[in-house]
């Protein structure tokens, strides 16, 4: 974890984006190889506190790579994973719409990165049979972090 002293708050840096990222690649292709799955068209993304990107990556085939970069940006700024916001949305009765940002989802999928106490940042996988899958790898990718 690096210190920004201009802001003197812990960030992630582009090494680790980048070694999450190595690390969720590697949960889905064993993933393929322990299921008879076809070949995971999974895609993933590791984004800042504010939900900026850091890091991107989409597996061959992947046809529509939008939901991993929305779950990781949706955990970062909501300082929550997305499937604890989906049931917090449920619970309350409140919509996305409400919220009035259209880059906000409410699909399991995106697991906040937590240091400190503090959201650092998000990893968001989309692609699987189920944002409950998305999620476990997302949360592979958090636990290599190793914050």
């Amino acid at each position: 974890m690096e210190v920004d002293d201009m802001y003197n708050k812990p960030m992630l840096s582009l090494e680790q984006a980048q070694n999450a990222m190595r690390h969720v690649r590697l949960q889905l292709t064993a993933r393929r190889k322990s299921t008879t799955d076809h070949p995971p068209r999974a895609h993933m993304a590791v984004v800042d506190d504010a939900g900026n990107l850091l890091a991107y990556a989409r597996m061959d085939r992947c046809l529509r790579p939008t939901f991993a970069i929305r779950k990781a940006y949706t955990s970062a700024v909501r300082s929550m994973d997305t499937a604890a916001f989906a049931e917090q949305l449920s619970s309350s009765g409140r919509s996305l719409e409400s919220f009035g940002d259209p880059q906000v989802i409410a699909i399991p999928g995106g697991v906040a990165v937590i240091s400190d106490g503090a959201v650092v940042g998000a990893i968001g996988v989309g692609g699987l049979p189920s944002g409950l899958d998305d999620e476990a790898i997302a949360r592979a990718g958090v636990a290599a972090l190793g914050i």
